[in-house]
This record gives C-alpha cells, structure tokens and sequence, in this order.
C-alpha cells in the first residue's frame, strides 16, 4: 500500500480517484518485514504509514474482502474512505 499510494502521488497528474482493492491491512511498508510474521499493531502502524504518503485531495475507494483474522481493517479502510471523500464496501463473504 505505501508503494502504490507513493506511485500515485508521483503520477504527473494527479489522480481523480484511487480504488484500493485489498483482503485487510497491509504486511509490507517501505521495506521489507525483518521477521516472517507481521503483528497486528505493526500492520496497524504500516497502515498509518502509507496513509500519510497518499496524494493529498485524492478520493479513495476501497473495497476489503472479508477475511479472519485482521479486526481493524474495516475500522481502518472506513475511516480512510470517509476522511478522503472516497467510499468503503466490504462484500459478505457469501458473495459470489
């Protein structure tokens, strides 16, 4: 997540709208995890950080997958929707 918000933000023109397509928090941030596991604070933590890297203006629209196991995310992705002017969905998980 934070290299594709940093991407965006790169792009000569700036972006009308980011969908973010994702089953839960992120694992990796500017480099790379030093351990095989990444803790639920720590995804917390490398969520903050691509948030603060996403080009400022930019609607974000997100659409997590259901998964167990990652209790923030829809907390996390609904805030970054509403606090960009973007939108959150999150499907059942009996969706086909």
């Amino acid at each position: 997540m934070y290299r594709a918000f940093t991407a965006a933000d790169q792009f000569s023109l700036k972006p009308d709208n980011v969908f973010l397509l994702t089953d839960g928090l992120p694992t990796l941030g500017k480099s790379a995890p030093r351990g095989s596991t990444v803790s639920g604070k720590k995804r917390g933590d490398l969520f903050r950080e691509a948030s603060k890297v996403l080009p400022k203006g930019v609607p974000v629209n997100v659409i997590l997958f259901p998964m167990e196991g990652d209790p923030g995310a829809a907390a996390a992705y609904w805030q970054l929707g509403l606090a960009s002017r973007g939108s959150f969905l999150s499907p059942s998980r009996d969706w086909p």
